[in-house]
């Protein structure tokens, strides 16, 4: 009786923790949401859309030719490269936010991205600000 009792605790254990929280599962909706919406709207050259779900001290940076590019990119500079790229449409897009981690009022997500022939991976940090979700920092590095 008591292993049947031991048993039964372990798999009630092992459930609980198996299930998300209905907020956590809010929350990281929340920051897909955001991602995506930074992400799509830098493709199709929407700044001020895509500027929402940025922080205004946003760093951007990523590997080039395997070296660290030395140029940051924060909002304004995001600006100014948009201006000089064709639109790419969202339909078009393939965007894939994968293993979001959330610890109180910050956040880390993959954001698998890019165009058909030029694929990048994006990790992104985000802070909670005000309730909302906002990205301040991205590092990338091209797909082999």
């Amino acid at each position: 009786m008591r292993k049947l009792i031991f048993t039964l605790c372990i798999l009630l254990a092992i459930a609980t923790n198996a299930q998300e929280p209905k907020d956590s599962l809010k929350e990281k909706q929340a920051i897909q949401k955001c991602v995506l919406n930074y992400i799509e709207n830098f493709f199709e050259n929407n700044f001020d859309e895509m500027n929402r779900s940025l922080h205004p001290r946003l760093a951007k940076r990523g590997l080039g030719q395997n070296e660290i590019m030395s140029e940051d990119f924060p909002p304004e500079k995001l600006k100014e490269l948009m201006e000089t790229k064709p639109p790419f449409s969202k339909k078009r897009q393939k965007n894939s936010v994968t293993d979001i981690k959330i610890f109180e009022n910050m956040a880390m997500a993959n954001l698998s991205t890019g165009y058909p022939n030029l694929r990048w991976r994006e990790f992104i940090h985000l802070v909670k600000m005000d309730g909302q979700w906002q990205i301040i920092n991205v590092f990338w590095d091209f797909e082999g």
